[in-house]
């Protein structure tokens, strides 16, 4: 037995020998893989960048082991001016899986200075994962025009089947907004959130070929971005698909009916193959569109040529010419561009409306991109071989722009977002003259068609292909179809009652009138929809189509009724048919009219925006919107920055949370350090000409504050903190303060009242602003704005802080080596009003990189907001 056990033994501990060389084989195998892709990226970065990545092991180690975001200069040819910065990056955004990332910047625009920042529009960032000595990413900001703003970025990035790749942003429109990065590259989620892709921009990829030195444009080459109107929102989008001169595919987006505040609401596109693409082959078809050599640009990328790109000048013009392989227009009826079945990403699509497949026999198309709007509530019309250009036109009939020559046309319905089909819509061309002349309608959704009706064609007009027209088209039928609508649901609704009791009622309704609150309707969504003009009109067409089909199985068979009805229907006015029905049934006006039924769906129960807490930590006394947080202690005025999307209100929890000192509690952190100075806002009371700080930096002595609360609503609230004590000690003044903020108020306003002169005195109010230690500072006596844009440390980042002022009462400027200060003309009981702002980068939703300038101009267009507030 016991040699038995002793053959076990031996057995048992030779699997364990080879297993454990099995393991360790296998982690030096691993190891090696891993260096091997190491140096096999390195070298690939130094083949675009040269010795720029060839980072010091020396100061690797000399970074990495000091303190995490400490900032090292160095200064290579000894002239006082650094051209390097390295630090370990500590910015919450980053992963921490590669984490310590250690940063090195290059000034390759000659403006870094000793303890100052490198900014984001002349310097090349280069990263380094885990801080090992190896380069994982670059980022390289250029400021062409030397206005101190960038105007292209390319994030640069590693893949072992190219090489180095590059997605890199072109700021057509100059307002300073463009990618954002995690980790120094770019992950579609989050960073799709946070990268502007707006305005006029451009987006290209392209990869390095370092045998025919040559960056080689492909797949998206390029994405165009246009704002066609200057308001900040893309109108415009188109995306191409291919490598240098061959195009495979295209989709093209519109905007139709941007509304201010929604930067990204994209209603139609259309996808396209281009000519050599077949069904078989699918992607790896024999494409043969080439661009022509005049429809393509090249520039150039670090110094490297690149190969052709679509020229964004003319692409528009040239693309309407071309005629496509396949077609597909998909029109978003619902108004929710968003990706498909996918409850974590509800973001609105920055790419365009991205159709989904068509796989129905006969009726082909592939997905062109992704994530897609999915097959529900949307209309798809696809032409399967187009004979030329695409056309499309606008049927007053159902109030819609067509794509002409369409194969198929319909959508299917699914109102309650359970992916079930709940109806169906087809449009027919019973003539094939490319225009459809019939609607089938499947309400109920069992694949038989319930009601069919002719469409009038008489008043067909042809509709370009353009921002312009598809506006001027569409906008007017947004803005008074839905109430028209409505209107014609309340006079079917009342008909049906007095057919039959009960025939009535329809959940498509029931839905509108729960503000599209459903079992798989998230709160977000149903808000979206129910505060939409174009998705409360796809829904009333729904509950119209099925109030129809259900008053023709009624029995009601008045003739003449059915006449006129019908007549109305097939030319789309729908007013007429509300009055048709009104007449013979005698249904009289909606007891509520559209305004006010829209006005209660989209009414929100009543909360407070805005917030003040003085108990958290005396002697603070706190003040907020859900946008922007002050605070104000012992005289000194201090700014917190928000996450301005997430629309919170920190102050009533406040003591709650971790520290606000540092980024850690999701919403944001305080963004300035005041020190002995008036931070933000405070005031100096001049007396004679000496100068009084209101405010006491010992608690002790004058002058004594204290505060109530004046005024909360739901959306404004205004505190009063009276500074007791001030100036001479012989004849000393009282300062009342009554700051006050207002709902979504980035801004707050300060009314501040000077009480007990003594005679003959001079009296004058100063206004002080922290200096930071890199700031660009701006004043403008005229505007009444003194202001600055800088940098404190890194654990805060990139701040601005203005004060505007009544020019008509500036006296002068008075600079301090701790504070820039503003003088106003201050008449002993008369209050004068200012209003202090801040801002911070990173609560900024695109914040890749507004300019110090940007700033400037914000305060510029607000430097006198509209604010009501109780006065002295």
């Amino acid at each position: 037995m016991e040699q038995i056990l002793s053959n076990r033994n031996r057995q048992r501990f030779g699997t364990v020998f080879l297993w454990m060389i099995s393991i360790c084989c296998l982690c030096t195998t691993t190891v090696q893989a891993q260096d091997a892709e190491k140096m096999a990226k390195q070298k690939a970065f130094e083949q675009v960048f040269g010795d720029a990545v060839r980072l010091d092991p020396a100061m690797v180690l000399k970074v990495k082991d000091d303190t995490p975001g400490k900032r090292h200069y160095v200064d290579k040819d000894g002239d006082g001016k650094p051209e390097e910065v390295w630090f370990i990056d500590i910015e919450p955004r980053h992963t921490e899986a590669k984490k310590p990332i250690l940063v090195k910047v290059i000034d390759e625009n000659g403006n870094l200075e000793m303890g100052k920042e490198p900014e984001k529009y002349g310097d090349l960032w280069i990263a380094d994962w885990h801080a090992d000595g190896w380069v994982d990413a670059v980022i390289d900001y250029t400021d062409f025009d030397g206005d101190n703003d960038v105007d292209e970025m390319g994030m640069f990035f590693y893949d072992s089947n190219t090489g180095v790749r590059v997605w890199y942003f072109i700021d057509d429109g100059d307002d300073n907004l463009l990618g954002y990065d995690i980790d120094y590259i770019y992950y579609q989620v989050p960073c799709q959130n946070h990268t502007h892709f707006g305005g006029d921009e451009s987006l290209i990829s392209m990869y390095f070929d370092p045998q025919k030195k040559l960056w080689i444009p492909f797949w998206e080459n390029p994405f165009l971005f246009y704002d066609a109107d200057d308001d900040g929102i893309t109108e415009e989008v188109i995306r191409i698909e291919g490598k240098r001169e061959l195009v495979k595919s295209l989709r093209w987006s519109f905007n139709v009916n941007p509304i201010a505040g929604k930067p990204r609401d994209f209603d139609v596109s259309v996808s396209a193959f281009a000519q050599g693409w077949t069904e078989e082959k699918g992607k790896e078809s024999d494409f043969t569109m080439s661009l022509p050599e005049e429809q393509t640009e090249q520039f150039m990328v670090r110094g490297i040529p690149t190969g052709p790109v679509l020229k964004r000048s003319t692409a528009r013009n040239y693309l309407r010419t071309v005629t496509w392989e396949r077609v597909l227009m998909t029109w978003s009826e619902n108004n929710l561009n968003i990706a498909f079945n996918k409850p974590k990403d509800i973001i609105e699509r920055w790419e365009g409306v991205i159709s989904a497949a068509s796989t129905d026999p006969g009726y082909h198309m592939p997905q062109i991109g992704g994530p897609s709007c999915g097959p529900y509530n949307k209309r798809y019309e696809l032409v399967l071989k187009p004979s030329g250009p695409n056309e499309f036109y606008f049927s007053p009939a159902d109030h819609r722009v067509h794509l002409k020559n369409s194969d198929r046309s319909w959508i299917k319905v699914d109102y309650d977002f359970d992916t079930k089909i709940d109806m169906t819509y087809l449009w027919v061309d019973t003539d094939q003259d490319g225009i459809m002349d019939r609607l089938d309608i499947d309400t109920d959704g069992d694949g038989v068609t319930d009601d069919s009706y002719p469409i009038n064609v008489s008043k067909v007009k042809p509709v370009e292909w353009t921002f312009k027209e598809l506006n001027e088209t569409l906008a007017p039928i947004f803005k008074t179809e839905p109430e028209y609508s409505y209107n014609l649901v309340m006079a079917l609704t009342a008909a049906l009652q007095s057919t039959k009791e009960g025939m009535e009622k329809d959940a498509v309704w029931e839905l509108l009138e729960d503000r599209m609150q459903g079992d798989n309707i998230p709160d977000e969504i149903a808000g979206r929809l129910i505060n939409s003009d174009q998705s409360i009109l796809y829904y009333l067409t729904l509950v119209q189509d099925r109030l129809i089909d259900r008053l023709k199985k009624s029995g009601y068979e008045n003739r003449s009724f059915w006449k006129k009805f019908n007549a109305a229907r097939g030319k789309g006015d729908t007013r007429r048919m509300a009055k048709t029905v009104a007449k013979y049934f005698k249904t009289g006006r909606p007891e509520e009219d559209f305004t006010s039924w829209t006005i209660r769906l989209r009414s929100d129960e009543e909360k407070p925006r805005v917030a003040w807490n003085n108990e958290w930590f005396p002697p603070n006394w706190g003040w907020e919107s859900e946008k922007a947080a002050y605070r104000f202690y012992s005289g000194h005025f201090d700014l917190f920055g928000k996450r301005q999307w997430l629309d919170t209100l920190i102050l009533p929890k406040i003591a709650e949370g971790k520290s606000y000192h540092v980024d850690q509690n999701g919403w944001g952190m305080d963004i300035l350090h005041v020190g002995k100075t008036s931070g933000s806002g405070g005031v100096i009371l001049y007396v004679n000409g000496v100068a009084y700080p209101v405010r006491n930096e010992t608690g002790e002595g004058s002058p004594a504050f204290s505060g109530r609360l004046v005024e909360e609503t739901h959306n404004r609230v205004t505190l009063e903190l009276v500074a007791e004590g001030v100036g001479p000690e012989n004849a000393p003044y009282t300062v009342r303060f009554r700051p006050s903020i207002g709902a979504g108020d980035l801004h707050s306003s300060v009314e501040v009242m000077v009480d007990g002169a003594t005679p003959g005195d001079k009296v004058e109010l100063g206004i002080g602003l922290v200096r930071l230690p890199d700031e660009t500072f701006f004043s403008d006596k005229d505007a009444g704005i003194i202001a600055s844009w800088g940098f404190q440390e890194p654990r805060i980042g990139w701040i601005g802080m203005g004060i505007t002022f009544p020019p008509e009462r500036f006296l002068r400027f008075d600079e301090q080596p701790e504070e820039h200060r503003v003088l106003l003309d201050c008449k002993p009981g008369e209050p004068i009003t200012y209003y202090i702002h801040g801002d911070w980068l990173r609560g900024h939703q695109f914040p890749c990189s507004p300019s110090a300038r940007d700033w400037f101009d914000v305060l510029k267009n607000n430097r006198y907001p509209n604010s009501s507030f109780r006065s002295f």
